[in-house]
């Protein structure tokens, strides 16, 4: 115990003499000499410490290198961002081609380790044939027409800001040219054009357009930012629409409320039931008439004898007994009778001519 003491001590006395002399130091050089020659002699500091006592010394090791993520092919980053992050990685080590193979190879897990590694020599010792082959399983399955209509087709979703409506449009639009056989020269004109043609307001789409009417070289970043101003702060002019679509209230769900409001003569609620109860009725009776004309429009042959009616034999015309039971003659049915117009009141009624008057 006093051993340790004692070196403590003997590390705190070597401790305040470094700091008096840095001290020293740093006061001598903020006054200026008279000569650039100069040099201020100090006396040394005798440390008191002991030659047996070792100074100890601490490393600190910050480590330069990136970490680089593992791909295994189904969960985690895409093979595209993937590709993106072991290069930059591969950049930043200065790796040579045999070791860019072998970091690749490292940095894979899964079924996609497993792919690479019963690949031919050949393949697994060319770094750009391993993205190849990861590219070929685990790339972009959509053929190139189809992303491209994907693309423009894609419209602003409701309730979609206009920030996640461009990135998606960039997100597609990186796919096709991942997939585009040819350079896309005017990549960003479609990009620009395409938001400004399918964004959800009409008002804002008209103040677009006119913005790249008269800015015919501005971009998709410099557009979407104007859009995302007027969308907070409004037109200059005053004030505008909503962004979204609302739908439109009724308009007797509403009533409007004055300081003096005016006396409206309801009526009661007796009254109203009791015409309500009318209106049912009359609904109720055109109803069943509309039903029985229909069934008699179905069935225009049957005849309907009425229930409790006096029996008539259709064989000798008299009530009481059906005629399968009827022993009398036959006798016709009696027609209607019809009564002929007399000639005379005929002639009567009508004005005579001209010869007959003088007769």
């Amino acid at each position: 115990m006093e051993d340790e003491l004692r070196e403590l001590r003997e590390l705190v006395a070597q401790l305040k003499a470094d700091n008096l002399k840095l001290r020293q130091e740093q006061a001598q050089a903020s006054v200026p000499g008279p000569s650039s020659d100069h040099v201020p002699e100090f006396p040394a500091a005798t440390p008191s410490v002991s030659a047996g006592v070792a100074v100890a010394e601490r490393f600190v090791l910050v480590p330069r290198d990136r970490k680089c993520p593992k791909f295994n092919g189904r969960s985690g980053l895409g093979i595209n961002e993937w590709v993106e992050e072991v290069q930059a990685c591969i950049r930043a080590r200065h790796l040579s081609t045999a070791d860019q193979s072998f970091f690749l190879f490292d940095h894979l897990e899964g079924e996609a380790r497993e792919e690479i590694r019963y690949r031919p020599a050949s393949e697994r010792e060319d770094p750009d044939k391993i993205i190849a082959a990861l590219r070929e399983l685990y790339g972009d399955t959509q053929s190139y027409v189809s992303l491209q209509e994907a693309f423009f087709s894609r419209r602003q979703q409701e309730g979609e800001t206009l920030l996640e409506f461009s990135l998606v449009l960039m997100g597609l639009l990186e796919r096709v040219k991942q997939r585009s056989p040819v350079m896309l020269s005017n990549a960003e004109t479609l990009l620009r054009d395409q938001f400004v043609e399918n964004v959800l307001d009409s008002t804002l789409r008209r103040e677009l357009k006119q913005l790249v009417r008269r800015q015919p070289e501005v971009t998709l970043l410099h557009v979407r930012s104007e859009a995302i101003r007027w969308e907070r702060e409004g037109l200059p002019g005053g004030t505008r629409s909503r962004s979204h679509s609302v739908p439109l209230a009724h308009g007797f769900q509403y009533g409007v409320q004055s300081s003096a409001p005016s006396r409206v003569d309801q009526p009661s609620p007796s009254v109203e039931m009791s015409e309500l109860r009318e209106m049912l009725k009359l609904q109720q009776e055109q109803l069943t008439r509309l039903t029985q004309s229909v069934a008699q429009l179905q069935n225009p042959s049957r005849s309907v004898r009425a229930v409790g009616g006096p029996v008539t034999c259709r064989r000798c015309q008299k009530p009481g007994h059906f005629a399968r039971d009827c022993d009398g003659e036959r006798v016709p049915p009696r027609s209607p009778s019809v009564t002929r117009p007399n000639n005379r009141a005929l002639v009567g009624a009508f004005p005579r001519s001209g010869a007959e008057s003088g007769n």
